[in-house]
């Protein structure tokens, strides 16, 4: 019965068009149930019995889960807990590249779609509803109203050019929905970055600890400094030397996010003072499998089903995450996980997504190659040093001018002072079995 009345008034909040003044005491009184009235036995009942209404939904919309569930020989009605979640098979990233089949609504009635930072063929691409943006909006907002009260006026220093990523998108408008002022500069140049500053004084910065940090090295050099309340990392991994950094130098309260375009964007948080990525268990269940057998795991990889979807729900979907489970000693009452890397080749080094596969293929175009192509990822200070080891005598110039090829923002990023960029050569790679190998000593 709680959980019902849990589940109907978080609904009501969720869908509605709330204004800023809403959205601000929302934040306060999820603030309080978290930290004095949501035990996990409460967030487990709530959790399973969205799950149940999705499972149904999808059951009754989805062509693509209608085949899988007739495939497995169940009915909805045979899915009522996490635990029974087995009984289905995995969704994957191939399979999400036909993703009309998994529309549950006609298209005309989505009014958003993101993709994912694919470089492989085409990318990934998910469609949310009118109603599905306002709930993350809300919820963005009502989250970054918990972290942070009063002044708000939030640079969101992520990468824009080309594509629909979610995260700059979803961030302006959960500060917009808090009642603050978004200042969506894009991730380029630092100098100018630090010029839209002088101009507005921010006191929220959401970045990526890779610009963060190329950020705070040009406001050293420059001798600029202006108190920061708050810094949001977002997209790549955060040390806690950036933390140390960021904090020294701004005086800033470092949080940290994990999410994915498939999920929803950033739906796990880490405060200040978590050893760990607290995830959002009221719109996801999730599961760590060995990547190999899909058995359960403590470590493993990461498989989401989102509970709180009508247009592409997901069941069951690998993520490509390495994480495990972990306990953290904050007041949040959400399970917690430690993200470990990726179960596939790809790296996230320098603010941008660099695939092992992509790499070597723009490597083997050069003449006196043999294809094999060790990546030794680093840190060098605080900035990622990427380090490509090619077998063969090919031309650096060359090499660079393929990988330049492949992968056009990586000029931007080198220039930065985002990554550190070294090409090597050596005429053997020895005992390495694999065309690609990656080593990340970060």
């Amino acid at each position: 019965m709680i959980a019902e009345v849990i589940d109907r008034t978080l609904r009501r909040f969720e869908e509605r068009n709330c204004q800023p003044v809403v959205v601000k005491k929302a934040g306060t009184v999820f603030h309080g149930m978290m930290e004095y009235g949501m035990k996990p036995e409460l967030i487990t009942a709530v959790q399973e019995r969205r799950l149940r209404n999705t499972i149904h939904y999808v059951y009754a919309h989805s062509p693509f889960y209608q085949r899988m569930f007739d495939k497995c020989t169940i009915r909805p009605d045979d899915i009522r807990t996490a635990a029974d979640l087995h009984r289905l098979d995995f969704t994957t990233a191939s399979d999400i590249r036909q993703w009309q089949d998994f529309f549950c609504l006609p298209e005309e009635k989505f009014s958003a779609v993101f993709t994912t930072s694919g470089t492989t063929g085409e990318p990934k691409r998910m469609y949310y509803t009118y109603r599905e943006i306002q709930m993350l909006s809300n919820l963005y907002g009502a989250a970054l109203r918990i972290a942070h009260t009063g002044r708000l006026v939030a640079l969101i220093a992520l990468p824009i050019g080309h594509g629909l990523w979610i995260g700059g998108s979803s961030v302006q408008r959960a500060v917009e929905r808090a009642g603050g002022l978004p200042l969506n500069v894009g991730a380029d140049n630092p100098l100018e970055t630090i010029r839209w500053m002088n101009r507005f004084s921010p006191n929220v910065i959401f970045s990526s600890p890779s610009y963060m940090t190329a950020l705070t090295r040009e406001a050293q050099k420059l001798g600029y400094h202006s108190p920061i309340d708050k810094i949001i990392s977002v997209g790549e991994i955060l040390t806690l030397a950036h933390k140390e950094l960021f904090t020294g130098y701004w005086g800033a309260a470092v949080f940290d996010s994990y999410g994915s375009t498939e999920i929803g964007g950033a739906q796990t948080i880490s405060l200040p003072e978590c050893s760990a990525f607290h995830l959002n268990d009221l719109h996801l269940i999730t599961e760590i499998i060995d990547p190999v057998t899909g058995k359960p795991a403590d470590e493993g990889e990461l498989v989401f089903t989102t509970i709180r979807r009508e247009g592409m729900p997901l069941l069951r979907y690998r993520s490509g995450d390495r994480a495990r489970w972990t306990k953290c000693s904050c007041w949040l009452p959400l399970r917690s996980i430690k993200i470990k890397g990726r179960t596939d080749d790809m790296i996230i080094v320098g603010d941008m997504n660099l695939y092992g596969r992509v790499i070597a293929d723009a490597v083997s175009t050069v003449s006196a190659t043999t294809g094999r192509v060790l990546l030794t990822v680093a840190k060098e200070g605080f900035v990622d040093k990427l380090t490509i080891t090619i077998e063969g005598t090919p031309e650096k110039g060359l090499v660079q001018e393929a990988l330049l090829t492949a992968y056009p923002e990586l000029t931007l990023n080198t220039r930065n002072g985002n990554l550190v960029l070294l090409i090597e050569t050596t005429v053997d790679l020895g005992s390495q079995i694999k065309d690609v190998r990656i080593i990340d000593l970060r």
